[in-house]
C-alpha cells in the first residue's frame, strides 16, 4: 500500500482514539468511582477482576480469529476468494460455537463449586456473590465467542477506525448498568456485570456492521460445497492461540497473582492503576492494528521501520502522559482514599514504552511462522512473569511488583527477539509473500482446497 494510505490510517485511528479517549475516560473512571462509593474500596479489586475477565481469556477464538483476519485482507474481489473466506468463516464460527457451550458447561460447574472464592480468598461476606457473578460473566462470555469473529472481520477490512468508535459502547453500557444497580442497593459483586453486558451489545454491533456471511453463501452466488477440514482450522489456530494466551495473560497477571498474594488493599492500587493505563495503551493498541492487513499482503521494509518509529513515539508520548496524569486523576476518582505509588506510576510509564516498541512485530508476523515465533516469545514471558512477579511481592515491591516483571520480560523475551525476527523478515533477501508456499497464505491455502 502507498505510504499516504498507511499513514492516513494510523492517524484517522490514533486520531479518533485521542479524539473518544476524554470521554472513554470519563465513562471508565466514573464507572470505577461509582463501583467504589457503593462498594467500597476492599471490594473493588475483585469487582474489577470479575467485570474485566474476559480480558484475560484471549484463548475464546482458539487463535481462529487471526485466520479470518489475514483471508480477509489477502482476499481479491474474485468469487473463489470470497467463498473460500466465507467457508472459513462458517467453518469457524462452528468450532467456536461448540467451544462456547462446552465452556458455558464447566463455568457452572465451577462457579457451583465455589471455586471462585476459595481461589480469590474472598471475604466471607462476597463469597456466593463473587460465584455466581463470576459463573454469569463466563457464561456470556462463552455464549458470544462466534459474535467474537465480527470484530476479526473488522481488522482485515482495514476499518479500525470503526472499531475505535464502537469501543464506546462497553463503556456507556457499564456506567449506565453501575449507577442503576447501585442506585438499586444490589450486592457488591453485581457490579461486575456492567461490562459483561456492555461487550455483548458491541459484538452485536460489530457483527453487524462487518455483514459478512456464515452460511457459506456470497454475492456471487453458489456455495463453497468443500474447505478446510475441523483439524485443519484448529492446527492453523494453535500457534495463535498460545501466543495469544501468553500475550493478554501477561499483561493481566497482575491482579490474579496479587489477588491470590498480596493484601486487598495492593490488589486496589494495582486494578486502579492498570484501569488508568489500559485507556493509554489502547491508544497504541488501535493504531497498531491498522498495520496488520498491510503486512499480511507486503512485508515492506521502509513500512515497518516507519511503523516502529510511528509507535515507539506514540508510546513515549502516551507514556508522559500517565506519569503526570495518574497520580491526580487516581485521587480525584477516589475522592483522596487511594492513588498508585509513585515506584508503581513510573514503572507503568516505562511499561507503556516498552509494549509500544513489540506492537509493530505482532502486526507484523501474523501468519504461520510468525506465530509460531509470537507463541514462543509470549509464552516464555508469562512463564517468567509470574516467579517475577511473585519475587517482587515476596520483597516487598507489592502493587509494583507485577509492573516490574513486565518491563524485565517484555524487552529481553519480546521486544529484542521481535525486532531481530521482523528484521529477517522484511529483509530485501527474504521471500515476498507471494514467493511463500500456501501455507504461509490463508486465502491461497483456502482456495486451493475450494472446488473450482
Amino acid at each position: 500500500m502507498a505510504e499516504r494510505s498507511w499513514a492516513n490510517a494510523f492517524l484517522r485511528t490514533a486520531g479518533l482514539r485521542v479524539a473518544v479517549l476524554p470521554l472513554s475516560a470519563v465513562l471508565t473512571l466514573t464507572s470505577a468511582g461509582l463501583t467504589m462509593h457503593f462498594a467500597g474500596a476492599a471490594a473493588f479489586g475483585l469487582i474489577t477482576l470479575v467485570a474485566q475477565l474476559r480480558m484475560a481469556l484471549p484463548f475464546a477464538d482458539l487463535g481462529l480469529g487471526a485466520a479470518v483476519s489475514r483471508a480477509v485482507a489477502q482476499a481479491d474481489s474474485s468469487v473463489e476468494a470470497d467463498r473460500a473466506v466465507a467457508e472459513l468463516i462458517r467453518r469457524t464460527s462452528r468450532l467456536l460455537g461448540i467451544v462456547g457451550l462446552i465452556g458455558t458447561f464447566a463455568a457452572v460447574l465451577v462457579g457451583y463449586a465455589g471455586f471462585w472464592s476459595w481461589l480469590f480468598s474472598a471475604p466471607e461476606a462476597l463469597h456466593g456473590q463473587l460465584d455466581v457473578a463470576m459463573t454469569i460473566s463466563l457464561v456470556l462470555f462463552f455464549l458470544t465467542l462466534p459474535l467474537g469473529l465480527a470484530e476479526r472481520v473488522l481488522v482485515g477490512q482495514d476499518r479500525a477506525d470503526l472499531l475505535v468508535l464502537l469501543g464506546l459502547v462497553p463503556g456507556a453500557i457499564t456506567l449506565v448498568y453501575v449507577y442503576a444497580a447501585g442506585v438499586a442497593g444490589v450486592s457488591p459483586m453485581w457490579l461486575a456485570l456492567g461490562l459483561p453486558l456492555g461487550m455483548v451489545i458491541f459484538l452485536l454491533l460489530c457483527r453487524r456492521a462487518a455483514d459478512y456471511p456464515t452460511a457459506g453463501r456470497t454475492a456471487g452466488g453458489g456455495r463453497a460445497t468443500a474447505g478446510p477440514s475441523m483439524t485443519h482450522i484448529l492446527r492453523g489456530g494453535l500457534p495463535v492461540l498460545l501466543a495469544s494466551v501468553g500475550l493478554v495473560l501477561l499483561e493481566q497477571h497482575g491482579r490474579i497473582v496479587l489477588a491470590a498474594t498480596a493484601t486487598a488493599e495492593q490488589l486496589s492500587e494495582y486494578a486502579l492503576a492498570l484501569q488508568l493505563y489500559m485507556p493509554i495503551y489502547s491508544v497504541m493498541h488501535m493504531a497498531a492494528i491498522v498495520f496488520w492487513p498491510r503486512f499480511s499482503v507486503s512485508l515492506d521494509r521502509s513500512l515497518w521501520l516507519r511503523a516502529n518509529a510511528a509507535l515507539i513515539g506514540l508510546g513515549s508520548a502516551a507514556a508522559v502522559g500517565y506519569l503526570c496524569l495518574a497520580r491526580p486523576v487516581s485521587r480525584l476518582i477516589s475522592g483522596g482514599e487511594l492513588q498508585p505509588s509513585w515506584s508503581l506510576t513510573i514503572a507503568m510509564t516505562v511499561l507503556l514504552v516498552a509494549q509500544s516498541a513489540h506492537l509493530t512485530q505482532v502486526n507484523l508476523l501474523t501468519d504461520r511462522p510468525g506465530y509460531r515465533r509470537q507463541a514462543a516469545m509470549s509464552c516464555s514471558a508469562l512463564v517468567c512473569v509470574v516467579p517475577l512477579t511473585l519475587l517482587g511481592v515476596q520483597h516487598g515491591l507489592g502493587a509494583t511488583a507485577p509492573a516490574v516483571a513486565m518491563i524485565a520480560v517484555i524487552v529481553v523475551l519480546q521486544v529484542i527477539p521481535g525486532m531481530l525476527v521482523a528484521a529477517r523478515r522484511v529483509s530485501p533477501s527474504a521471500p515476498r509473500i507471494s514467493d511463500l508456499p500456501a501455507d504461509h497464505s490463508t486465502v491461497q491455502d483456502l482456495t486451493r482446497s475450494t472446488p473450482r
